[in-house]
């Protein structure tokens, strides 16, 4: 639990499949396994370095934004009611999941000092990669997760993060479906109990 709850707050409030198949292109593995290892070498850097947990916060947040898909996530997570959505709702949805993730970053690194991040294996899934990593950290047991990315405009992105077999993109846009499903297909609702998310998380900081 603990190490979903890190690798969903490094990834994207992500709990994080191709989005837009459309622009998806085949991606080697060799390329996806290099780009896992250098984006687990920066990030476990800056967790186990020695800067503030404000600097540390504002790394991790320049190093998601540059290999994760945080906008096409986010679309993907909004599910079917990005098309009940007004454009004016799509706008917050996106600012409130990037506030999501910003927060759920800061607050996640402070009990993770002291990882690693191992990586194993790399296996196509149709246009997608998926890399299979070890993460570790003191008085915790090794977590195996995997990295689903896809060819972004010709850069490797994290599009899904697999932890213990679920897909969190997939958890959280099932979360995200249910709170408007239970509000009568209001998409204002979900950006409500977003908005309160975060009010909740800034408090406890």
């Amino acid at each position: 639990m603990y190490f979903r709850r890190f690798i969903l707050g490094a990834i994207a409030s992500v709990p994080m499949l191709a989005v837009l198949a459309g622009t998806a292109h085949a991606l080697s593995p060799n390329a996806a396994k290099s780009f896992i290892t250098q984006s687990g070498q920066k990030l476990v850097a800056i967790v186990n370095g020695a800067d503030s947990q404000g600097q540390k916060a504002s790394q991790l947040r320049d190093l998601v934004n540059q290999i994760v898909a945080v906008d096409q996530v986010g679309d993907y997570v909004l599910g079917r009611y990005i098309n009940v959505a007004t454009p004016a709702q799509k706008q917050q949805f996106q600012a409130l999941f990037h506030q999501l993730l910003s927060y759920n970053i800061t607050y996640q690194i402070k009990a993770y000092q002291g990882v690693t991040f191992t990586v194993n294996s790399a296996t196509p899934q149709g246009d997608d990669v998926l890399v299979d990593t070890t993460v570790t950290a003191p008085e915790k047991s090794p977590a195996d997760v995997g990295w689903v990315v896809e060819d972004e405009a010709g850069q490797p992105k994290i599009i899904d993060v697999i932890v213990a077999g679920t897909s969190l993109r997939i958890t959280t846009r099932n979360d995200y479906a249910g709170v408007i499903t239970d509000n009568g297909g209001q998409v204002s609702a979900l950006l409500n109990a977003m908005q309160n998310q975060i009010s909740k998380i800034a408090a406890a900081q």
